[in-house]
């Protein structure tokens, strides 16, 4: 048995204010844990300054047969513009040792969209700005390259886009691009027409867009900003413990199930995995295996089946993290949560076929169990929903949480049975997972307290620099 007293989280206890958080998600490792990228940036509640947040609208459309054969075209010049794009590079650096630079590569765009140069019509049949934001992606993707050889990493080079890998069309000005009508129920795509739309909340004023393609269903991405609108204060600090038992146990007692999507819809998902197989005819083994008849109708459909069921999958673990994380969000001033590391506890335990794994079943069903329930969704909907609310998220040192007595803050593996938790130093007899959320909580409370206030950060600073 080893005794701890409670301490004080270091760079785990890092404080997020709501308005924070990025709607791009990014995160950063900071001594084995993570915090959101721009969790340094304070701003003061009491005086005022809310800025909006980020947020995506999508909506469904519903194009026409016509419709659909135009935005597939769209989608063929645009994949078709990409690779060229990619070959030209290659091909220049490779040959005459020339980099190629995005800036060229628009203007020799813009002198092949002219009458004098025109070579190939379908370049001046699609929206200008689309054209430009499929080289802007290349740039990036080539940036991207080099910025990983230089830190050493794995490299992975630009590859050439395939029909199925190929599914958005990007409007960099979508508020230029893209219209409403008065009651938002259609929308006129450059090229394309008229659609019809599904009705839903209201779309505010968006700039960037885009157009998606998923499972033979088209939608529109709008980028927005909304303006936050804080709750009323409950002053209440909660502390989350997320599991796969009980999907979230808060600090107050409250267990939450996990819904266990994957596992309800595993037969059906097996059944259509067994379906496809079957539809599919293979060549080859090892790495060498191949499908020879992919433009088969019968595998078609078969796919299509597939992920339709993978999405309402999807669909419904979504749905479900939204109402908990609201249900969080609204009882809540500040919420506490582990800093999870899910890339590293979902890793494959296989290893090397000199160094083969241990326990290699149990750990991948534990990872898809892990999966299945939906941690960093739940995460991400909570942060989302914190920051329109003007909530505060502070994400703790997840290390020990599930062994530390949140009575007296023993640390003792044998205090755990299963799902009781009896502290072996106190006696202190709880449910495990809420004697957890206890003690996330109790971080919490101590990265407040511990933060410091703006003038005395700066008088700190002051004298540092004296």
């Amino acid at each position: 048995m080893r005794t701890t007293p409670p301490r004080a989280p270091t760079s785990f206890g890092a404080v997020v204010p709501c308005e924070a958080m990025s709607v791009s998600r990014r995160m950063e490792s900071t001594n084995g844990g993570s915090i959101h990228a721009l969790c340094a940036r304070h701003l003061s509640l009491d005086r005022g300054r809310l800025t909006p947040v980020k947020r995506i609208e999508r909506v469904r459309l519903y194009p026409s047969q016509r419709q659909q054969a135009a935005l597939r075209f769209m989608l063929d010049v645009t994949r078709e513009l990409y690779n060229a794009a990619l070959q030209e590079r290659r091909d220049a650096y490779r040959l005459r040792g020339v980099k190629v630079s995005a800036k060229m590569q628009e203007a020799e765009l813009t002198a092949l969209r002219k009458p004098i140069h025109r070579l190939d019509t379908r370049l001046t049949a699609v929206y200008r700005e689309c054209e430009d934001a499929v080289l802007h992606r290349l740039d990036l993707a080539m940036q991207a390259f080099f910025r990983r050889c230089k830190r050493g990493e794995v490299p992975g080079f630009p590859r050439f886009k395939a029909r199925d890998r190929w599914h958005q069309i990007t409007f960099p000005h979508g508020d230029r691009a893209l219209k409403f009508d008065a009651a938002q129920q259609r929308v006129t795509i450059p090229g394309v027409g008229t659609l019809r739309l599904r009705k839903g909340r209201a779309v505010p004023e968006y700039g960037r867009a885009w157009l998606v393609e998923r499972n033979a269903r088209w939608y529109a991405c709008f980028e927005c900003e909304r303006a936050v609108q804080p709750l009323p204060a409950t002053r209440a600090i909660l502390g989350i413990d997320r599991g796969v038992h009980v999907l979230a146990a808060t600090s107050d007692g409250v267990l939450i199930a996990n819904l266990a999507v994957g596992e309800k819809r595993r037969a059906a998902i097996t059944r259509l995995q067994r379906d496809l197989a079957a539809a599919s005819l293979y060549v080859g083994t090892g790495r060498g295996r191949r499908c020879v008849n992919k433009r088969d109708p019968k595998r078609i459909a078969a796919v299509k089946r597939l992920a339709r069921a993978k999405e309402r999958e999807a669909n419904a673990r979504r749905d479900y993290a939204h109402k908990v994380a609201r249900d969080i969000v609204n009882n809540a001033d500040v919420i506490g949560l582990e800093a999870l590391r899910l890339r590293n506890m979902t890793r494959s335990a296989k290893g090397t076929a000199e160094q083969p794994g241990r326990n290699v079943a149990a750990k991948a069903g534990l990872n898809r169990v892990i999966l299945d329930a939906g941690f960093g969704l739940l995460h991400q909907l909570i942060a989302e929903k914190a920051e329109e609310a003007a909530r505060r998220v502070v994400l703790v040192d997840p290390r020990f949480s599930s062994q530390e007595c949140s009575r007296c803050g023993t640390i003792a593996r044998e205090s755990r049975r299963r799902r009781r938790f009896r502290c072996v130093a106190c006696g202190f007899t709880c449910h495990a997972d809420v004697n957890a959320a206890l003690v996330i909580r109790g971080r919490a409370q101590l990265a407040l307290t511990s933060e410091l206030i703006p003038a005395e950060d700066a008088g700190g600073r002051a004298r540092c620099a004296a």
